[in-house]
């Protein structure tokens, strides 16, 4: 073997290990030993092209295999630091884990996604919403009637009591879920606007 070819072939024509090892019939770690016994730092190169071959052998050794993860449940802990990794706030697994319900949790969530600025709030109010619709009477009947079901219309969505449109805004307080359905229907009202037209919601159907 000629280590100025090797070190060609590597520097210069960006070949890999491997595919160094191929042309001088070795391995690629006595190919490794010998560029780092001529000071070439070891950089991580494009792989060998795989033949049409090789992808057929793997996709016949595949058929019928069962995936490892199949019947296996995530650990309820590594859910909880998977939840806080993707988060935007600064919020512990930890904090997160005293919710038993981690489908819940996930729901709200997604409830609040920072879509155009629309919840662009701070940890301590995340929290705050965490914590009160977790229980919140209304919140949680929505959510067991729509569950596991396919009707997008009873899906539980926020609503602003006091509507953005005039003047209303995140705080908690003016914060309540209504299934999509009614949160549609609600538009810009404000909610005693909206509780009239619902006491005489008759008069608007044919």
């Amino acid at each position: 073997m000629n280590k100025i070819t090797i070190k060609k072939l590597y520097k210069e024509q960006n070949w890999s290990l491997r595919m160094i090892a191929d042309k001088f019939n070795t391995d690629h770690h006595k190919i490794r030993r010998i560029l780092i016994g001529m000071d070439v730092p070891i950089e991580k190169k494009p792989r060998k092209p795989m033949t049409e071959e090789h992808k057929v052998n793997i996709s016949t050794s595949c058929k019928g295999r069962k995936s490892w993860i199949t019947g296996k449940k995530m650990p309820k802990e590594s859910l909880y630091k998977n939840m806080a990794s993707h988060l935007r706030f600064d919020i512990g697994s930890e904090w997160l884990a005293q919710f038993e319900d981690v489908e819940k949790l996930k729901f709200l969530n997604r409830c609040i996604t920072d879509r155009s600025g629309r919840f662009n709030v701070n940890d301590d109010w995340y929290k705050s919403f965490i914590v009160k619709f977790y229980y919140d009477k209304q919140f949680n009947n929505l959510y067991k009637r729509w569950f596991g079901s396919c009707d997008k219309y009873l899906r539980p969505t926020i609503d602003h009591i006091n509507p953005k449109a005039n003047g209303g805004d995140n705080e908690i307080e003016n914060l309540q879920f209504l299934t999509w359905f009614e949160n549609r229907a609600k538009n810009d009202m404000s909610q005693d606007e909206w509780n009239k037209v619902k006491a005489n919601i008759k008069d608007y159907l044919l």
